[in-house]
């Protein structure tokens, strides 16, 4: 079997050919590059649809492009050749920058941008241009809007309103409340306590926005403290926490107002700047951190790597009376990266490769090949 076939087999539920018992899952990419930050996800739905929710930063000092460097090679390892739809919460570059080169290189079926009406931002100007190029249909969403993201999903709009404030583009942003069955993730662009959120619990309080509530918050504005406010949290009450942020931003974010209040309330918190690019999957019922849920994939022998996320060895292990030939580890681009023939548990990799350079931060997959035929996978990440 080819690496990138063996990749899509460790993620059966992210490949176009989707299935009805498919999990929803939600890739949290890192956009950190220099002092680069931004919010980048991709959204997987059970029945095969794909989304992109921003697209992380684009510059020329230093020269690099979240698009090209991190969500196209993410979408290229999943098999992905179109998407059904992307999201451009507000006009900053860091949200919108990376977008341009992706609606370049791929057929995107519509964007639902903010409607930003004021002077545009370069970044911005460049986005609009591009879609407009591409032929992409442009829907401007606003408070009480569902979106179309097939019959799996419920994707409520529950912010913006018209007129916008032209003072403050992060209350611009789009806020999306995403549902399958009983799980639902909260997607809150840059939003701020003060004009942002404020508002859609005002809304909420008259009966405007049935429901708050959260199990998974993007937190707003990268962990700013101008935003996740107290009020904020009570009102949404997550379980997970997700904190899009580049490592070497210049802000201080996430701020340890934020970090603090999250952990007041025993929300677990995952960060791109710490874990890199990891996801989130559902079957509708739990979460799982960097795993598919059981019905969706996964070890059926009981492979597992320890500790997931690592920034160190990890170790892998199985059953005893599970006979192996090989285990091999794969990176998210199909590239094989470490193999230990013939395999015994537990097996120690200290994530480094040929030439003595270490693994990146990011998503693998081991790949246990049995002696009795066929293999098993598990995936983990590698953090900072």
């Amino acid at each position: 079997m080819s690496s990138r076939k063996l990749l899509l087999a460790a993620f059966p539920a992210i490949c176009i050919a989707a299935s009805a018992a498919d999990p929803l899952t939600v890739f949290f990419i890192d956009p950190t590059f220099a002092d680069y930050s931004g919010d980048a996800m991709l959204v997987c739905t059970p029945d095969g649809g794909h989304y992109l929710i921003d697209g992380g930063d684009a510059g020329q000092d230093p020269a690099w492009d979240c698009g090209t460097s991190r969500i196209l090679p993410l979408l290229d390892s999943l098999g992905v050749t179109r998407l059904d739809g992307i999201v451009a919460t507000h006009p900053h570059s860091d949200h919108v920058g990376g977008l341009v080169s992706v609606v370049e290189a791929l057929p995107v079926d519509v964007v639902w941008d903010s409607g930003w009406p004021y002077a545009p931002t370069p970044a911005y100007a460049a986005f609009l241009q591009a879609v407009e190029q591409a032929g992409i249909q442009v829907v401007v969403p606003r408070r009480g809007d569902t979106l179309d993201w097939g019959p799996a999903v419920d994707v409520e709009v529950l912010h913006p309103v018209a007129p916008l404030d032209p003072g403050n583009m992060n209350n611009a942003s789009i806020v999306l409340r995403m549902t399958w069955h009983s799980v639902t993730f909260l997607f809150t662009g840059d939003i701020e306590t003060e004009g942002g959120e404020n508002l859609i619990i005002q809304a909420h309080e008259q009966g405007l926005i049935p429901s708050l509530s959260a199990d998974v918050l993007k937190v707003a504005h990268h962990g700013s403290s101008t935003s996740t406010g107290a009020g904020w949290l009570d009102a949404v009450d997550p379980a997970w926490a997700t904190i899009e942020v580049g490592a070497g931003n210049p802000y201080g974010h996430p701020h340890a107002e934020v970090i603090a209040r999250l952990l007041a309330r025993g929300i677990d918190i995952f960060r791109t700047d710490l874990d890199g690019t990891f996801y989130i999957s559902t079957d509708g019922y739990g979460l799982y951190y960097n795993s598919l849920p059981p019905s969706g994939g996964g070890s059926a022998s009981g492979l597992v790597a320890y500790p997931s996320p690592c920034a160190g060895p990890v170790t892998f292990s199985w059953p005893p009376d599970e006979q192996a030939s090989a285990l091999r580890v794969y990176n998210l681009m199909g590239e094989l990266v470490f193999e230990e023939s013939p395999a015994a548990p537990p097996i120690h990799w200290d994530l480094s490769l040929e030439g003595g350079s270490l693994a990146a931060p990011g998503l693998y997959s081991a790949v246990l090949e049995l002696r009795g035929g066929g293999e098993c996978t598990e995936c983990f990440a590698i953090s900072r």
